[in-house]
Parts: structure tokens; sequence; C-alpha cells
């Protein structure tokens, strides 16, 4: 997704409104819960980067 079309798609929405992000492991495609941290990350980076802290017990389920 370009920035330009985040920016588009998020002004369709009051500025008041919140955003959930889903995170799916990508192997099973299931929802981890996350509620966790979400930032952007602004040091030694290309591009606008979101980060998304999630507790490493979250996906003991995952790890084989």
């Amino acid at each position: 997704m370009t920035v330009g079309d985040l920016i588009t798609m998020l002004r369709a929405y009051p500025n008041d409104d919140e955003i959930e992000i889903q995170v799916f492991e990508t192997n099973s495609g299931e929802l981890i819960d996350s509620t966790s941290a979400i930032g952007i990350v602004e040091e030694d980076i290309f591009g606008p980067t979101f980060s998304i802290d999630i507790e490493a017990e979250k996906f003991r389920n995952y790890i084989k």
C-alpha cells in the first residue's frame, strides 16, 4: 500500500475514530491476540514503518 492510498483511506473516517490492527500468523492464518504497543519506527529506516510489539508468549503456540 502506498502512503497516498493509506491517507485517502484514513480520510474517509472521522478524526476521532480509532484504528484496530489485527495480526495473523502467516502459516496457520490464525488471529493472534495483539493487545500490544503499536507505533511508527522513525530511526534507521528508509520509509514510514509501523511497529507492532507483541509479547513472545502470544507466539508460543506457533513455535515448533
